[in-house]
């Protein structure tokens, strides 16, 4: 009796129903019929997803038809009397229109607050900040497809226990002491939005938040009146995976912020028990614009709330490459500046030990060993009386390292988004009482002075 009660109780595959055994060797759930592999985490998080419905669409979705796109699979919602002639998201002209098939049913909205002409000002301006974006993007702005479309998004409200592990150091001007933190955490988000479209670029929409979920409204067609719109086609389910990933994220957010007594903090292993507490179906306000340059397809999205841009942006090869020539031009510069110094002292030491004891070599040695001494100052600021027998090797170190920084952030410029995602606070519910602990132990005690005159 006690193992009917055991198997009765235990879990079963989301999927199909079948019984769900722990795998040792991937450390997760696994189904023994359909082979859907499941965390525990995950497998909690779609316990407290309530699934909504998802009925054909009947009499009271007459005036609205969907048109869909054969090359990407996009499907936007419209009034009947709406057509369209291309794909607002691959630019594709195979469209083709017919009834729609599931129930368009949001709850909520957020009405478009940016006009189209407001909308290309903030593209422009957002081109305009790219480094290597060509010229012949600028040409013609006003003549540019920008199309305005209600994206699907799940906003939820979670509760999430945060287990975290890392590593928090204390610092002071002669010593730094390292230590093993563990921090559990209990904390609450609101709004969190998700783009439950499956042809929409995960990253842009999250590029383009926040909005301003006070301003939500009841859903109402009139609202939908000169816009296109789409029906999800991603549930909540099938977000799991992108959900847990953003709440891992946000938990090492939180755990770093919390930790007030560090100097610095490395965050490692972070696992998140999420509970959903509440889910809705809303949809938020985008202006999109596709377009193509040298057969690839660029997208830029507007928060159609707030004005936010983000996107792909076009690198014009000759740009590029002139920063990069003048990039490695100064490197060039910055090699000469010093070895100079270094090729006269050993000139001059040369020169002396032959017996020529010119005033000029002298000269020449003493001012060597000057501007290589204060070259070392400038460029390191850790240079003192203790690392004056190592310092070639601490500056051309810290160079190479920061011009190698100024190439990745050249290269880092092209073919990326350019915005940052928002961070846990965004989303925090102050209005609940975080619950945060945390243990320390000591790990070892550096002393930066040792290793100054060690060096």
């Amino acid at each position: 009796m006690r193992n009917n009660e055991i198997q009765a109780d235990s879990n079963k595959c989301p999927a199909c129903g079948g019984n769900l055994i722990f795998s040792v060797e991937n450390q997760a759930l696994t189904c023994s019929f359909c082979g859907g592999v499941y965390s525990p985490e995950k497998l909690y998080l779609l316990k407290t997803i309530t699934p909504l419905d998802q009925e054909t669409a009947d009499e009271t979705e007459e005036d609205k038809h969907e048109i869909i796109c054969n090359s990407c699979g996009a499907r936007i919602v419209a009034e009947k009397n709406t057509s369209a002639t291309s794909c607002a998201f691959c630019g594709s002209p195979s469209v083709i229109t017919q009834r729609l098939s599931k129930k368009f049913r949001p709850q909520y909205l957020i009405p478009f607050k940016i006009t189209k002409e407001e909308a290309l000002t903030k593209i422009d301006e957002f081109a305009r900040d790219g480094d290597y974006v060509p010229r012949q993007f600028f040409k013609n702005m006003e003549n540019k497809t920008v199309t305005g479309i209600y994206i699907p998004f799940w906003l939820m409200d979670a509760r999430c226990d945060m287990h975290t592990m890392g590593t928090g150091y204390k610092e002071d001007f002669k010593s730094k002491d390292r230590y093993l933190v563990k921090s559990d955490i209990n904390i609450r988000l609101k709004n969190v939005p998700f783009d439950g479209a499956i042809n929409m670029k995960d990253d842009l929409m999250e590029a383009i938040e926040p909005y301003d979920c006070t301003d939500v409204k009841e859903f109402n067609t009139s609202y939908l009146q000169g816009f296109y719109s789409q029906r999800y086609d991603l549930s909540v389910d099938k977000l799991s995976d992108r959900i847990l990933a953003r709440l891992q994220r946000y938990g090492k957010e939180a755990a770093a912020a919390s930790l007030k007594g560090y100097d610095s903090f490395e965050c490692g292993a972070c696992a998140v028990t999420p509970d959903i507490q509440e889910q809705r179906y809303v949809l938020f306000p985008v202006w999109l614009m596709t377009y193509e340059y040298k057969d690839s397809v660029y997208q830029i999205a507007v928060n159609a709330q707030t004005g936010k841009t983000d996107g792909d942006l076009p690198v014009d090869t000759a740009k590029r490459n002139l920063r990069l020539f003048r990039y490695y031009f100064v490197n060039v510069l910055i090699g000469v500046l010093m070895v100079t110094p270094v090729a006269a002292f050993i000139y001059a030491a040369v020169k002396i030990l032959l017996g020529i004891y010119e005033p000029m070599y002298v000269a020449v040695m003493a001012g060597a060993v000057f501007i290589l001494i204060m070259f070392l100052k400038i460029m390191d600021s850790s240079f003192s009386r203790f690392s004056i027998f190592n310092p070639l090797r601490r500056v051309t170190g810290a160079v190479v390292k920061s011009r190698l920084e100024v190439k990745k952030k050249l290269l880092g410029n092209t073919d990326v988004f350019m915005g940052k995602r928002p961070l846990f606070d965004v989303y925090y519910d102050e209005s609940y009482k975080a619950d945060i602990n945390t243990e320390e132990t000591f790990r070892g005690h550096e002393s930066i002075l040792a290793d100054e005159r060690r060096s």
